[in-house]
């Protein structure tokens, strides 16, 4: 969906407020259940009816987003800009909007604006240190999240965010502290118990980690069905235990839930393979691969599996593609 170019406002516009306020209603109400295309129309004759109600844009903006319309959202946030150059929220909205239309140098850019006006900014912080992360710039998300947990000691995303990078960098000791902070924070934080129970794995603790992963599971089974991450690790870890059949299980509970995991994917047929059914291990094996061409390891599994099959030729092209990619994946940080 393409959005309407939102008109700057002009001195001495008409305003008719209450006509604003109806649409501005309007639109929150099918926001709030997902009609956002009825939404953006809604918030588009609220602005019109009273330019000088700035705040619209932001509404506009926001579900430009959610309509995947990124230029749309983009140019929404710079039009309040316009109208409020100070605005924190419409840089913060800016921002976002690039984020999502993977401009991530500019969505850097307009957080650290922010934080130039205002250095314990929350949002900006967030949004800093995630970028800093996902760009690989460990040490620069730490400083983030630090300041965040600094400033604002009672937001679970900065104690969160420090737990992922240390277990990154392998400090579990310290990543379990700060999952451990998020669950004081928020009981029913089910990320944080997911990440425990992978530090609670990498300590050797297998009766614990299997604990924290059912707690998860537990939480996510009804309220949160688009997270699989929590199956896949307790499948994982019960591949390391030998119980193949329950790591089949959860792998393809996971799969259900995600199916464009690839990861999910070559956990069932890794636990498919261990149980002998070679045949049904090809076909999750070679949808992982399918999923992602670059992820070496099932594709040595399936170079395995092709042999055991007498497909000689479909298993030497597997694990050359294997070897390849192991040559020229970048080291990981421990």
């Amino acid at each position: 969906m393409s959005a309407q170019r939102v008109p700057k406002q002009s001195i001495g516009v008409a305003c008719n407020l209450l006509r604003s306020d109806d649409q501005r209603r309007a639109g929150l109400e099918a926001l709030h259940v997902g009609r956002y295309a009825a939404a953006r129309q809604a918030f588009q004759e609220s602005f019109d009816a009273c330019p000088a109600q700035h705040g619209i844009l932001l509404e506009l903006s926001r579900v430009d987003v959610q309509l995947k319309d990124f230029a749309g959202a983009i140019r929404t946030a710079q039009q309040l800009l316009e109208l409020e150059p100070t605005s924190v929220d419409g840089r913060l909205a800016l921002a976002n909007a690039y984020l999502v239309a993977q401009r991530p140098r500019d969505a850097l850019r307009e957080a650290d604006a922010v934080l130039k006006l205002d250095p314990a900014q929350a949002a900006a912080l967030k949004l800093k240190g995630n970028m800093e992360y996902l760009s690989g710039n460990l040490d620069g998300a730490l400083a983030a999240f630090v300041t965040l947990l600094d400033k604002h000691p009672e937001d679970e995303e900065g104690p969160y965010m420090l737990g992922r990078i240390y277990y990154q960098e392998g400090r579990i000791d310290h990543a379990t502290g700060q999952f451990q902070r998020v669950l004081k924070l928020n009981p029913k934080s089910y990320k944080a118990l997911d990440n425990l129970g992978l530090c609670y794995q990498s300590l050797g603790d297998t009766e614990l980690a299997t604990r924290y992963f059912l707690t998860a599971i537990k939480l996510v089974d009804k309220d949160h069905p688009e997270y699989d991450w929590a199956y896949a690790n307790l499948a994982s870890l019960l591949l390391d235990k030998g119980e193949d059949e329950k790591a089949f299980a959860f792998a393809s509970k996971a799969a259900d839930r995600n199916p464009n995991s690839a990861r999910n994917f070559y956990l069932g047929g890794k636990a498919l393979g261990k149980l002998g059914k070679n045949e049904l291990c090809v076909n999750w094996l070679e949808r992982s691969v399918s999923l992602d061409p670059n992820y070496p390891e099932p594709l040595y599994l399936l170079g395995r599996v092709y042999a055991q099959l007498g497909q000689q030729d479909k298993a030497k092209a597997a694990l050359e593609k294997f070897q390849a990619l192991k040559k020229t994946a970048p080291r990981q940080r421990k």
